[in-house]
């Protein structure tokens, strides 16, 4: 976590991004909606850099084991875990940086809906 938000508003913006990674219907805009208020290019970071790592490897697997939801408790210790060993390892973070790419590639489609809506929810409370 990078201070942007307040810890408990990091933690809340994982778990509602960890839902694009479920192997089931995924509802954009309900998270977009989970997500009003936090700048949509901190998003981004936070989606690529430290979600995705975390909970794209599911839909990887030949039969994603989350298919519901990811657990809160193992969601959060678990990117707090990948974080913190980025910080202890160069060869970690380095990795982590390549697999941030593969991960913008790969997710392009689903960040570019999720950005439209959550557009579309800040022309709303304005309009």
């Amino acid at each position: 976590m990078d201070g942007s938000l307040p810890a408990q508003t990091h933690e809340e913006a994982w778990e509602a991004l960890s839902d694009l990674f479920v192997d089931n219907e995924v509802d954009i805009a309900g998270i977009a909606a989970r997500l009003a208020g936090i700048p949509p290019d901190l998003l981004e970071e936070i989606l690529f850099d430290e979600v995705a790592p975390y909970c794209a490897p599911n839909l990887l697997a030949p039969v994603p084991p989350v298919w519901s939801g990811f657990a809160r408790e193992p969601l959060l210790a678990g990117i707090k875990a990948q974080l913190q060993q980025r910080r202890h390892s160069r060869l970690r973070a380095l990795a982590a940086c390549l697999s941030g790419r593969f991960w913008r590639w790969r997710y392009a489609r689903e960040w570019r809906e999720l950005r439209q809506c959550l557009a579309r929810g800040a022309d709303a409370n304005f309009g």
